[in-house]
Parts: structure tokens; sequence; C-alpha cells
């Protein structure tokens, strides 16, 4: 069943050619940033932000903060400083970047359809633009800019990583509280928006209003932004589109994804709140990390190398973890916790990468879920995280 629905922005909801945009953009960065700050071609510094948060980096960082980081390197500036600057510019100067767009004529039918039938909407836009920018974009799309009206407004100021990284798409199913397969991406780009997110499990669909070449291979549909608007509102499309199998490609991304989802929703947790039930028979936000850091220590990667260690081990489910008076706190700081889990996932993710191709069909039996393998505990794995990562959005009071 779909529960969500991922919207590409630029070329989807509205036409952004990036041969106009992105230049016009990065030529008003280089002017204003030289006459605010003396520092000629800044522009460099963000494509490089783009490859850093492209690739294999440190997933506490939103890519805001990757990019801050950057700039201070280059410039000798302070954070205070570069933020402040930022959001001058995104105020003063961002908007003359609206002569470069212009809305696609289904968009508005297709998000007020999509609202009246509570689908969880996300814009799920390469997030290399602050919030602020994609609100304005919204607008210019001629949408809601407030980004409460949605599930997940994707922007470098609340994510981990960027597109084609499948790890963007598996961050945002984390975020949201569902699983791959009760989502579907729609979005006109196959190297950005359908790969990957296929990748992760996700249903897709190509929007071809702007794009001149062939429907992209493997998407569950394709057509026009008013042809998607007609298969949901008309036919229940969305009610035919069938699981596609797991596979070993899926799992590292799923686990680097859920691991930058961790870190967004800790980013606000104030020093007082770490210890703080929501119910006294609730986990504390810090009980739920050591929880996952306990996990992945004591069960899921043992488990995962039993099985291959093993000739068709039996698998008995771990006891209950203890409730919330009496768990034992892994460590006094929750963030220092959190950091503990992603070095732990991380020796995981290691080990994974060692297997041999035919070692993920290595069978196990679980006193549980019955015949299964090595791929599907390693998902499962996945599966454990997104329940506490869930668990712990209830408890911050961000999930419906």
């Amino acid at each position: 069943m779909i529960k969500a629905i991922l919207l590409d922005l630029d070329n989807t909801l509205l036409h952004n050619a990036d041969r106009v945009f992105a230049p016009a953009y990065m030529q008003l960065v280089d002017a204003y940033f030289e006459e605010r700050w003396g520092y000629k071609l800044l522009s460099p510094i963000l494509v490089q932000m783009i490859r850093t948060v492209s690739g294999l980096h440190d997933f506490q960082l939103t890519n805001t903060a990757t990019a801050i980081g950057l700039i201070a390197e280059a410039t000798g500036l302070t954070s205070e400083e570069i933020v402040a600057g930022f959001d001058d510019f995104y105020r003063q100067i961002y908007p003359q970047l609206e002569r470069c767009i212009e809305p696609n004529p289904a968009t508005t039918q297709l998000f007020d359809y999509l609202r009246q039938q509570d689908y969880a909407l996300v814009i799920a836009t390469n997030p290399l633009y602050s919030a602020e920018g994609i609100r304005q974009r919204l607008a210019w799309a001629g949408l809601p800019d407030k980004l409460d009206d949605y599930a997940l407004v994707t922007s470098s100021d609340n994510m981990h990583f960027a597109k084609p990284d499948p790890g963007y798409y598996a961050e945002i199913i984390a975020r949201i509280g569902i699983e791959p397969d009760e989502a579907i991406m729609v979005g006109d780009n196959p190297i950005n928006d359908l790969i990957p997110a296929r990748l992760i499990g996700l249903h897709t669909y190509h929007v071809m209003d702007y794009y001149d070449g062939s429907p992209a291979d493997q998407a569950d549909g394709s057509g026009k932004l008013s042809d998607f608007l007609e298969a949901v509102s008309r036919e229940n499309w969305l009610e035919t589109l069938i699981p596609q199998p797991l596979q070993p490609e899926t799992i590292e991304p799923e686990m680097r994804g859920n691991l930058g989802a961790l870190f967004g929703m800790l980013a606000d947790v104030k020093s007082h709140q770490w210890q703080q039930h929501p119910d006294p028979e609730e986990w504390s936000i810090i009980q739920i990390v050591c929880h996952l850091l306990e996990s992945e220590r004591k069960v899921q990667r043992p488990r995962l190398q039993r099985i291959l260690a093993e000739d068709n081990p039996f698998l008995v489910s771990p006891q209950p973890p203890p409730g919330p008076h009496d768990a034992t706190l892994c460590d006094e700081n929750g963030l220092h916790a959190a950091q503990r889990f992603m070095e732990a996932r991380l020796k995981t993710l290691e080990w994974l990468a060692q297997l041999k191709p035919q070692d993920w069909q290595r069978p196990a039996r679980h006193s549980i879920f019955g015949v299964t393998n090595l791929l599907e505990m390693a998902h499962f794995t996945a599966q454990h995280d997104r329940l506490h990562l869930n668990q712990l959005c209830q408890t911050l009071g961000r999930c419906d």
C-alpha cells in the first residue's frame, strides 16, 4: 500500500533548466560574496560541497554544515558570518532567479488531489539549497510555501546526503516512518530520481514533460505529470504496484540513510530532553539510542556473522529489551551514544562490503521468520533501525 509520494521539484513540478538556473545561481553567488567578503569565485567551493555530500563523509553533518566547513576553511570566516551571509543572499538576491522558472500547469491540481487523499507528501528535491531557497521555489511552482504543510521538504539544512546517492532516499523513508515499498518517487531524471530510488525499493514514475529521451528502464510508469494525476486519481494505479525483490545493493545505502535520519532527528534535542519519558511506560530518547547501539553490537552484526560462519543455523529471537524503568544507560551523553552506534554500524558495513555475491544467499532458520537467508536478515536490521527511528520520532513529538 502506498502511503507516501515523493515529488521531485526541478523539471517535475516546475520547469527549471539546469543550463540556465544553475549557472545563474553560481554567478549571483560569486558576485554577491565577492562584494560582501572580498572572496572571488566562491562557487567552486559549493561544487566541492556537492562532491563531498555525494560520497562517503561524516554522516552527522547536514549538507549545510558540510558547506559551512568548506567555506570556513577557504575564507577564514566564522560559521556565524557564513550563515548570516547566506541568509541575506537568499532573502535579497536569490529571488532574482524566479525569472528562470516556469510552473508546470499540472502541479497545483496534482498537489490538491494528493493532499485530499491524505498521502504523506515529500518534496524530494536535491538538497543542495537552503530551506529558504526551496521555500521560494515552491512558491514559484504555485505550491504552498509553508514547509510544515508537507511530511518532509528536503534541503541542505536537514539532509545528510544528496542525489544520486541512494542513501538520500533511505534517509527520507526513515524520517517519515514508512518502508520503501510504501512510497513512490515521481521525478524526471533517471540518474538522480529513479535509479537510486528503485535501488532502495521505492516504486518510481518517470515524468517526461521536460525530458527528451526514452522512458526510464524499469520505472513503474511514465508520462507527463498530468498523466500521473490521471493514473492515481481515476485508475487506482497505485494499488496495482508490486514490491520488487530484495537485492544486496539495497542494504548498504539503507543502513547509511538510517544513520543520517538518526542524526537529523537528534539535531535539536536539548540536554534536559535526553532522559525525559513521553509516557512513564515509554523509553526516553537516550534509551532508544542505547538500544540501537546494544542491538547492533550484540544482536544484529553477530547474527549476520553467524549465518556466514555456520551451515543453516537456527536463530532464536533475542529476549525483549528491558522496560524504561529497568534499562541501564549505555552512556551519559546522548550524542556520544549515537556516535558510538554510528561507529558500530560502520564496522558492520565494513564487514558486509567483504561479502561475496553468493554469501548473501546463505540460508538460516529463524524462530519467528522461518526459512530465511543473510540478505533478508540484513534487511531486517535496517527495518529494526526504522522501527526505533519511528519510535524516536514519536518521542520527539514530530510524527502523527
